[in-house]
């Protein structure tokens, strides 16, 4: 998969799917294609959702990251792109 980051550096991502589970969870490897530090070395995100009152908990957990200033990284585009899925939910 192809992103593009806020500066507009685009960033390829690789990955398998390692679980589905539909409506309940997604388990899939995560790796960054041109970061040395992601030379083979991939991490693992989990995706569960939960039925509560009113709508659907998303729980996201990104773990086995390379190092801290690469798990700070994500945790910034994460919660962005959670933010953006919230207000596109919500509308």
């Amino acid at each position: 998969m192809g992103l593009h980051g806020p500066e507009g550096k685009q960033v390829t991502i690789s990955g398998e799917y390692r679980e589905l589970q539909p409506g309940k969870k997604i388990v899939f490897t995560w790796q960054l294609e041109e970061d040395e530090d992601w030379k083979n070395h991939s991490s693992i995100v989990t995706i569960e959702l939960f039925d509560r009152e009113g709508g659907t908990e998303l729980r996201l957990t990104h773990e086995k990251l390379p190092n801290e200033a690469s798990r700070d990284d994500h945790k910034q585009g994460w919660n962005s792109v959670l933010e953006k899925l919230e207000t596109f939910v919500t509308r």
